[in-house]
């Protein structure tokens, strides 16, 4: 109990869960920037909602990522380490909510929010959350909402394998039967939870479409306590290979996803971005086709 005291004394710890393709990887540069922000030195931890698995992943995932780390200190010893140290903590970490807290506590020094983003966050369920509740009483949750058309295209040009943009568009029908591909795409089931675990207070939606102003980031700043700092918003990250996205394959896109459109028109209203708001005649304009549930 004395452990979880200290570092939680005085401080606010904050998660990122998503989306993928949402501009996570933009935010959390500048979040590592930010002087009064400690920020893993492993952007993606995929530690809650991992646990459980039988298999080895995500230690197998990091195990990789130190062995090429190593062969790069070898070649240049000049290189900093700090990364290689992280992941070695990170795979004696294991599953181990205890040192998931150590991983953080011997890290943290003068700054009072700490955390780490991992868009995988998105798919857990209420359990991981309440538990993470448990954990870290304070919790602050930060959710990168982006238009579900262009945010699956994007994924499907970073995840996907494929030569031309034929090829890439042929796989589209398959996307929907992969978990992969349905856990991220779920606002629906990702804010419900959230909303359920969590006080509204302690819950940042975004968008995407938005999130690149000085304005999004005084208000994503003031959320987490901090102090407001301009932005670079002319630096781009993680940035999926460039394919046009066609009216025909965007319909057929907009049409799996309608009850994510429906359900976000309804909660925001009038305040969502002109591109959702231009799917969203796309559905209204069509006749039949029920919303996918």
């Amino acid at each position: 109990m004395a452990e979880k005291l200290a570092i939680l004394k005085g401080r606010t710890f904050f998660l990122g869960v998503g989306a993928q393709k949402a501009g996570t990887t933009w935010l959390s540069f500048y979040l590592r920037d930010h002087p009064e922000v400690f920020f893993s030195p492993i952007k993606e931890m995929h530690f809650w909602g991992t646990r459980l698995r039988e298999d080895n992943w995500p230690i197998s995932m990091f195990r990789k990522k130190l062995k090429a780390r190593e062969s790069e200190l070898a070649a240049d010893p000049n290189r900093p380490a700090k990364a290689a140290v992280a992941l070695r903590d990170r795979i004696k970490m294991g599953r181990d909510v205890g040192a998931y807290r150590r991983f953080f506590r011997r890290r943290v020094k003068d700054e009072q929010v700490f955390g780490e983003i991992t868009p995988a966050y998105c798919a857990l369920d209420r359990d991981e959350l309440e538990l993470i509740r448990r954990e870290y009483p304070t919790t602050k949750i930060i959710f990168l909402l982006r238009n579900p058309a262009d945010r699956l295209w994007s994924q499907m040009r970073f995840s996907e394998k494929f030569e031309t943009l034929e090829e890439l568009e042929a796989k589209i029908d398959g996307v929907f039967d992969k978990p992969l591909y349905r856990e991220r795409y779920d606002y629906v089931s990702a804010m419900r939870n959230l909303r359920a675990v969590f006080p509204a207070e302690n819950l940042h939606f975004a968008f995407y479409e938005d999130l690149f102003t000085q304005d999004a980031i005084d208000r994503l700043c003031h959320f987490l306590g901090i102090t407001p700092l301009p932005a670079e918003f002319d630096r781009s990250r993680n940035v999926s290979v460039k394919m046009p996205l066609s009216p025909e394959l965007r319909t057929r896109i907009i049409h799996r996803l309608a009850h994510q459109y429906t359900y976000m028109r309804d909660l925001y209203a009038g305040a969502l971005p002109d591109n959702w708001l231009a799917d969203l005649e796309i559905l209204e304009a069509a006749q039949g086709g029920a919303p996918e549930r």
